[in-house]
């Protein structure tokens, strides 16, 4: 493999048509040729018909990137869904002119032999949702041209450490961060990518094992967990890198990683609107600086809210990200958390993500989030995961002693009047298939009247 080829001129010619596209579960392949075809034939369907925005629900990836390619080549929109339930493909459905679902992708019969007669517009258009993880979700445009931009840049930092292994992941293909590492980048670099998404750390195990090496796309919400179900080191063999995005990953889960691994995960930081902005290793150095991915531009104005210029987004001027962050003099950046999780309770200023450090140092505490719940007046909401020890005492002591333990710990940090006043203890938080924690789950934990 020499490198990536755009994806806005990609053709059948470029590849032997043996060459692999996807690994199933079933242990077939889909090749190149095969791959082709099938695009084709959802070429001719769409071509014709009136209408330009598809809604693409194609749940299995190699599915999904036909559909995704075939849309655009019959010079339509695709417009991906937040997920695949029934739900949001009705919503997502009432929007569109039609619907392009994956028994259709396969009852249409292949055309061999079919060469696009054009390169693909750079313009082409593609929506995608966001998580939802500071708001309600949102439909975001995007053109190829961007797409394209991130996966050459993707190529460009690490095309020398992936070779060409395959490609495996547990996080699914339709948000910007599984489309563009799941399948646009290997569509891209011919890597193949394996359709299943891997639900359990053996699971994942095993498919490595099944391919002899592979590099893995995941997030922080399935990483923090792996050591508590599988040795790390069990994955050494077979892993070439592991990929994390949605959020910041834990350092003692970089460390644990990096020492089982020999090198700790590419974090992965940026936005379905932005785009990818920068990445780091924050291994065997706690708390490692972001270095901006190829091309991209950052800078924080004068309340150290970060901006970015990419060539991944469409705007001429730079972007706030909604993130605080301090610049290093090589170009390089920490965050400090989000501007708009930083709120005034009681006059006082309070930092959620600060609040959320200093609960999770608790020895009772695996994971937490801390919300601002509205209502007669604002008042903090926190979720916390429990340890087992943390359960346990919760068993022992009652639910209102473990919170005011809890508070009392948070006390020694923050103002009494700032502390959370409700408290939920999920066995887990509640998070998404892309590993985001949406504001509306964490929201209706509150909503019903029995505990405070």
């Amino acid at each position: 493999m020499t490198g990536a080829t755009s994806l806005i001129g990609l053709a059948p010619s470029d590849r032997p048509s043996h060459t692999r596209v996807a690994l199933r579960e079933d242990g077939t392949v889909l090749s190149w040729g095969e791959f082709w075809s099938r695009v084709s034939a959802v070429v001719h369907a769409l071509a014709a018909q009136p209408g330009r925005r598809i809604a693409l629900d194609a749940p299995d990836a190699a599915d999904f990137l036909t559909g995704f390619l075939g849309v655009l080549h019959a010079g339509k929109q695709v417009v991906i869904p937040a997920n695949f339930q029934r739900a949001s493909m009705a919503q997502c459905a009432n929007t569109c002119d039609g619907v392009l679902d994956t028994a259709a992708i396969h009852r249409l019969p292949g055309v061999d032999g079919w060469t696009p007669r054009t390169p693909l517009s750079p313009d082409a258009a593609i929506e995608l949702t966001t998580s939802g993880s500071s708001g309600a979700p949102k439909p975001i445009a995007k053109r190829l041209l961007q797409l394209d931009a991130e996966v050459l840049a993707h190529q460009t930092q690490w095309g020398a450490l992936l070779g060409a292994d395959p490609v495996f992941a547990t996080v699914p293909h339709f948000h910007i961060y599984g489309l563009l590492f799941r399948l646009l980048g290997p569509l891209s670099t011919g890597r193949p990518f394996d359709t299943a998404v891997a639900a359990t750390p053996h699971a994942l195990l095993n498919r490595l094992r099944a391919h002899g090496r592979g590099t893995v796309i995941s997030s922080p919400a399935h990483l923090s967990r792996l050591g508590d179900l599988l040795d790390p080191a069990e994955l050494a063999p077979y892993t070439a890198a592991i990929f994390s995005s949605g959020a910041p990953l834990a350092a003692d889960t970089a460390a644990t990683l990096g020492a089982a691994l020999g090198e700790a995960p590419i974090e992965v930081y940026g936005s379905t609107e932005t785009g990818g902005i920068a990445w780091r290793r924050q291994w065997p150095q706690a708390e490692s600086p972001w270095q901006p991915l190829p091309g991209v531009g950052v800078a924080v104005d004068a309340a150290q809210a970060l901006h970015v210029r990419s060539p991944f987004a469409d705007e001429d001027s730079p972007m706030a990200t909604g993130d605080l962050a301090e610049m290093l003099a090589d170009g390089r950046f920490h965050l400090r958390g989000r501007a708009d999780r930083i709120i005034k309770l009681e006059g006082k200023r309070v930092s959620l993500p600060a609040m959320e450090k200093q609960l999770t140092a608790h020895p009772w505490v695996a994971a937490c989030a801390v919300i601002a719940l509205t209502g007669q007046r604002e008042q903090l909401g926190a979720i916390a995961e429990l340890t087992p020890e943390g359960q346990r005492q919760l068993d022992a002591l009652g639910r209102r002693a473990t919170i005011d333990a809890l508070r009392a710990h948070l006390l020694e940090h923050f103002e009494r009047v700032s502390l959370p006043r409700r408290w939920r203890f999920p066995t887990g938080l509640p998070y998404n298939e892309r590993g985001k924690l949406p504001l509306d789950a964490l929201q209706s934990l509150f909503d019903e009247a029995a505990a405070p």
